[in-house]
């Protein structure tokens, strides 16, 4: 896995601005949440696996010490009503089907404050090299594939992101775009969302 993929970096400003504790979703093996450690923010991160949870304590430094709580996105989130100001989640929002990535959106809502901040990335439908064609098709766009973390994937088109992402969202920026993350090219939506201050 490439270390060049820094793309908090230009959103870390405006988060600073925002908060001092940022909750990740899908904190995985602890790429960002280190990133954001190492800006001074505080992590609360969230995964499905015990042991992607127990390498992420492992890069942060002690110092930055993160919470970490071991969960599955499609369960209700473990947090009050708007207690983040900013969420994170990198890469983690493709892996179910609609109705369940509705309602982690949902969640996602509910645990933002009002006015409060979210910055995702999401698999594009032009991810051709991991996934985004010549797999059995569960639903429009979400295959069974053989993937490293499950075998279901979805990609995104922005129709798509604009039915997730509804009225009570603020569009700050939806850019489809390629990273170098991987081995090969992967294309990637990255967006950022500011919740409605009456939602």
């Amino acid at each position: 896995m490439k270390e060049t993929d820094r793309w908090l970096d230009r959103w870390l400003p405006l988060v600073k601005e925002m908060t001092s504790t940022v909750l990740e979703l899908g904190c995985n093996a602890g790429r960002d949440t280190a990133r954001l450690a190492e800006a001074g923010l505080h992590v609360v991160g969230t995964d499905i696996s015990a042991e992607a949870l127990r390498e992420c304590a492992r890069v942060v430094p002690a110092t930055s010490a993160p919470v970490l709580v071991r969960h599955d996105l499609r369960e209700p989130f473990p947090f009050a009503d708007g207690s983040f100001d900013v969420i994170v989640a990198s890469l983690c929002l493709h892996y179910f089907g609609w109705d369940d990535t509705c309602r982690i959106a949902g969640e996602i809502l509910r645990c933002l404050s009002p006015g409060g901040l979210l910055l995702c990335r999401l698999n594009s439908t032009r991810d051709v090299h991991y996934g985004a064609t010549g797999f059995q098709a569960l639903e429009p766009n979400y295959y069974q594939v053989d993937g490293r973390y499950s075998d279901r994937k979805r990609f995104f088109d922005r129709a798509a992101i604009d039915a997730l992402f509804g009225a009570e969202w603020t569009r700050v920026a939806v850019e489809e775009m390629t990273i170098d993350r991987y081995e090969k090219p992967k294309c990637v939506w990255e967006v950022v969302l500011r919740k409605a201050a009456r939602s």
